[in-house]
């Protein structure tokens, strides 16, 4: 019984010690990051990208380019070597979105997505 009792202290001693080690170890963290300089964005700076590219827009109500209407299958003769911002609606089918990804890519269109929820209070 004697031996028994004369290794608690020691496994007391371990269970501190690693303790200590795990304690240390979670301070010496370090964090290394790259200074990164963030460039400052006025209001609008984005716009004059918007002339480059012609915005298609796909609701449940059609689809718009340049905010005309236009039908599926005039889109490749209208939109063949464009840049294109695609604008679909979240709530679209994505088989139909992509169906229309298909084409422009077909036209030979450059596509950049905007994946928008619109608001149907906004619409009416």
């Amino acid at each position: 019984m004697k031996s028994q009792s004369a290794i608690l202290p020691l496994v007391d001693l371990v269970f501190l010690a690693l303790g200590g080690v795990l304690a240390c170890m979670t301070q010496m963290e370090v964090i290394r990051a790259l200074p990164v300089e963030v460039s400052q964005v006025g209001k609008g700076s984005a716009m004059p990208q918007h002339d480059t590219f012609k915005i298609l827009t796909l609701t449940s109500d059609g689809m718009t380019l340049g905010g005309e209407p236009i039908m599926e299958e005039d889109l490749i003769s209208k939109t063949a070597n464009e840049k294109i911002i695609l604008r679909a609606q979240r709530q679209l089918p994505t088989q139909y979105t992509v169906s229309i990804i298909a084409k422009l890519a077909e036209a030979g269109a450059d596509v950049s997505i905007e994946i928008e929820e619109i608001n149907d209070e906004l619409n009416r």
